[in-house]
């Protein structure tokens, strides 16, 4: 039996980024102590690496993007931000940080850029989901679990932050959603049932919006595949009916009291009648954020510095303003923020003039995409390995649709060629010589 190299390294190369993003999430507080885990996701990245040059025969094929044109500028931004920081250590600190994410982007990037698919991205995304929010489990015990959902609590932030688990969750019950709409039924798919109790766990607001909002959206372009605007509707209407009475179902049980309770205090807090400690800490760092970037606008007082400053409000490290775009904008002022979006503006330009409805991972791409730039409102992402993966997959994703446009404009031209030379070879000799003369 002959081996295939080709499909044995691309399955280790999945593996083997599964592997790295799962302990890219985990490893800070799965080894304790230990001050090895950069040591461990280097191994990650040299294995991808020898994977990458076996399946290639030993040719190295490295591609400078316009994603990676972005990534860098966004450096440059985040170094220049230094010279203007309360604490200089802090801003080079988390600089170097995001180069070394550029860095981790270049092997991926490398190993995935030729694929034809998305498919095999996405599953790594959803499992990545899984796995953290089962990791989680793990490390707290399931007792602490059981007991947090049943006296309507909420997880600590000892190991991830509950918020990261609860996204990260909702991503992988949004994805699993997807391919049980998309594809045949898998064995997989029952897991999705407990992650919604872990997601519960977690109280994550913002998770549990993302996972109603993400499915009404699968079921809204599933509607609209039909060219009967009628038929179209009347889907609609009866996916959105089911939909609807099942979260409703669902949000009934006690587990979800937490997560609810929590919503309720946001919307009290927005419309100024109440609203929990959370919040209301969470508008007061929005305002800290305001008055930071008013302190220097076109350079921010250094990336991770608005960190420092609330240090010593709350008295608490590594108190990020829980709003990527205020993150930035007082971290690295316009110019920051500039940069670093212009890289999801390149991204929402090419899905919209390449788009693809009836393309079933353009829709769930869209989705992930479109959700990550309104998530952005309510937490911290430009320093996750995450962020950048999704960022990637959105980018060949588009890469994909340029491709596909293009083999269709060809396609269309070669036959509109055809048809004309066909046309003029059918009309009488006179007529052609008239065709010529016009």
């Amino acid at each position: 039996m002959k081996l295939n190299i080709t499909a044995i390294s691309n399955r280790l190369i999945w593996f083997i980024t599964l592997v790295f993003l799962v302990l890219s999430l985990t490893i800070s507080f799965a080894l304790g102590d230990a001050d090895y885990g950069a040591y461990v996701l280097f191994v990650c990245l040299f294995g991808l690496i020898l994977c990458y040059l076996v399946r290639d025969q030993g040719r190295i094929t490295l591609s400078f993007t316009w994603m990676h044109m972005y990534m860098l500028l966004f450096i440059g931004v985040c170094y220049l931000s230094s010279l203007n920081a309360l604490d200089p250590s802090v801003a080079l600190s988390r600089s170097f940080d995001i180069v070394k994410i550029f860095c981790m982007l270049i092997v991926l990037y490398m190993c995935f850029q030729r694929e034809k698919s998305v498919d095999s991205l996405l599953k790594i995304g959803m499992w990545t989901g899984y796995i953290v929010c089962f990791y989680t489990v793990y490390y707290y015990g399931f007792d602490y679990f059981i007991n947090v959902l049943s006296s309507s609590a909420r997880i600590a932030n000892d190991a991830l932050n509950a918020n990261t688990v609860g996204l990260l969750g909702a991503n992988a019950i949004v994805m699993t959603v997807y391919y049980m709409m998309y594809d045949k039924p898998r064995w997989w798919n029952i897991i999705a049932l407990p992650t919604l109790g872990i997601l519960a766990a977690t109280g994550s607001r913002k998770a549990l919006v993302f996972v109603v909002i993400g499915i009404v959206l699968l079921f809204v372009f599933k509607s609209f595949r039909s060219n009967n605007i009628v038929n179209s509707l009347a889907k609609l209407a009866a996916y959105l009916g089911i939909v609807i009475i099942a979260f409703i179902g669902i949000l009934q049980l006690p587990i979800f009291s937490e997560v609810l309770e929590r919503m309720s205090s946001m919307i009290d807090a927005f419309t100024g009648t109440g609203g929990d400690s959370s919040a209301i800490i969470r508008m007061a760092l929005v305002d800290i954020g305001w008055d930071l970037f008013h302190q220097s606008p076109i350079i921010g007082v250094g990336v991770n510095n608005p960190a420092v400053y609330t240090y010593f409000i709350f008295g608490r490290e590594n108190y990020y303003l829980h709003n990527n775009y205020i993150e930035l904008l007082a971290g690295t002022g316009v110019i920051g923020v500039v940069t670093y979006y212009s890289m999801y503006a390149y991204l929402v330009y090419n899905m919209i003039r390449y788009h693809d409805f009836h393309s079933n991972e353009y829709v769930m791409v869209l989705i992930l995409l479109m959700s990550q730039l309104v998530m952005d409102m309510g937490m911290v992402s430009y320093e996750s390995k995450s962020t950048y993966f999704y960022m990637m997959l959105f980018y060949i994703e588009v890469q994909i649709l340029r491709a596909k446009r293009r083999t269709s404009d060809e396609h269309t031209n070669n036959f509109n060629k055809r048809k004309t030379i066909h046309h003029r070879l059918s009309l009488p000799n006179t007529d052609i010589s008239k065709a010529r003369s016009v």
